[in-house]
């Protein structure tokens, strides 16, 4: 992150019925306003950030000019699901974020292409921003588990070396081509957060490079980190 040195995080995480109910239960929201504040969750403190408030508006309105509608939340709570990584990755809180929430939990969920969709909105939206500004975009949650289930506690590790391996190749029609129904029969309930990666994946159209996985069974969950570059830019150096 010190080398990216971005002016601006895209935080693309999942909804866990925290910060909406289902009086108005979105399937895809972005965080506008001035600042947000994380739930406290996980042992997590409650950390405040400021919001990228205007590059949030300006994905809205192409959202709605491209078709799109998204919903959005005037300076909402954000739980685990964004401020975990956000606390390993850049424990200052210095950098301004947008926040995207996806609905991976409740039924009916959306297919993977509307994720893909939405990575390509973001894209075209980064492109549109001034060029000497740099976003990063960070996607998160987990892989195969199941939650409040009889198989809680498992993990599938041939799901998940399945679908890192086309992280890897940066194949992303192999991911969209998965029905949620398949997602949810071979990596749990849990699983359909993988749409966080498939955003990420189509808003930077490159192969990844997967510096972990583990399937740790402290948090029943299968966890890994990748990092995608898009076509003809080089990692740097580490």
């Amino acid at each position: 992150m010190e080398k990216l040195s971005p002016d601006l995080l895209v935080v693309v995480g999942s909804e866990h019925l925290k910060s909406f109910g289902y009086d108005a239960f979105p399937q895809i929201c972005i965080g506008i306003g001035d600042t947000c504040e994380g739930w406290a969750d996980g042992g997590l403190a409650a950390a405040r950030l400021d919001l990228a408030g205007d590059y949030a508006g300006q994905l809205l309105s192409a959202g709605i000019d491209a078709g799109f509608d998204l919903a959005f939340s005037v300076n909402p709570r954000l739980d685990h699901g964004f401020m975990a990584p956000l606390v390993l990755i850049r424990p200052e809180m210095d950098i301004p974020v947008v926040p995207i929430f996806q609905n991976a939990s409740t039924e009916p969920l959306p297919p993977l292409r509307r994720s893909a969709e939405l990575g390509r909105l973001i894209r075209a939206v980064t492109e549109q921003r001034p060029d000497e500004e740099r976003v990063v975009i960070i996607g998160t949650g987990g892989l195969s588990h199941w939650v409040g289930t009889p198989q809680m506690g498992q993990v599938n590790s041939e799901f998940d070396e399945l679908f890192l391996a086309r992280v890897r190749d940066g194949d992303l029609e192999g991911v969209v081509d998965m029905t949620m129904s398949d997602v949810v029969a071979q990596g749990g309930n849990g699983a359909p957060e993988i749409r966080n990666w498939v955003t990420v994946m189509s808003a930077r159209q490159g192969k990844g490079t997967v510096l972990a996985y583990e399937a740790v069974r402290e948090w029943a969950t299968g966890i890994a980190l990748a990092r995608l570059f898009p076509e003809g830019v080089d990692e740097p150096a580490t």
